[in-house]
């Protein structure tokens, strides 16, 4: 049975474990002062252990991973152990993920995702992400209609 939890301030060591996993490039972007103002996330659980995270961040101008990106939409990261793929836990964290970020009132949120993961290109897609730029690493947006639903841009 997997059960998703709201994450904390202290699950840290979670983010950091799960961000080293979403991000070869630069992890520490993705974790590095977790629980910060504009930190927010999900973490799904299995038999007493974390088997997944989805989590999103503010960042500024300067700091923004592509020029497509924008200080007012949360960046978002997610990762699922490989133990635990293709059950669904990847899809229902988004979900989550994507209620929290309707309730903080957000009106998009943004992720990066290498086009030959197809797997999470699936997921992304029929949550309603869609492409913004690029081709080899895509960045994405899903627009939040602040309701609870997604809108399809």
């Amino acid at each position: 049975m997997v059960s998703i939890r709201v994450a904390t301030r202290d699950d840290y060591l979670v983010i950091e474990r799960f961000a080293k996993l979403a991000s070869r490039s630069n992890p520490p972007r993705y974790f590095d002062h977790w629980g910060r103002w504009g930190d927010f996330g999900v973490i799904a659980e299995a038999d007493g252990r974390s088997s997944g995270a989805a989590w999103a961040r503010l960042f500024a101008w300067k700091d923004l991973h592509d020029p497509h990106g924008s200080p007012d939409y949360p960046e978002v990261a997610l990762a699922v152990d490989a133990a635990c793929r293709g059950r669904g836990i990847g899809t229902a964290l988004m979900r989550e993920l994507l209620t929290q970020a309707d309730e903080l009132g957000y009106l998009a949120v943004d992720l990066s995702v290498d086009a030959t993961n197809l797997a999470a290109m699936a997921v992304y897609s029929k949550l309603g992400f869609k492409k913004i730029a690029g081709d080899a690493q895509l960045w994405m947006r899903a627009t939040i209609k602040n309701d609870g639903a997604v809108l399809a841009k």
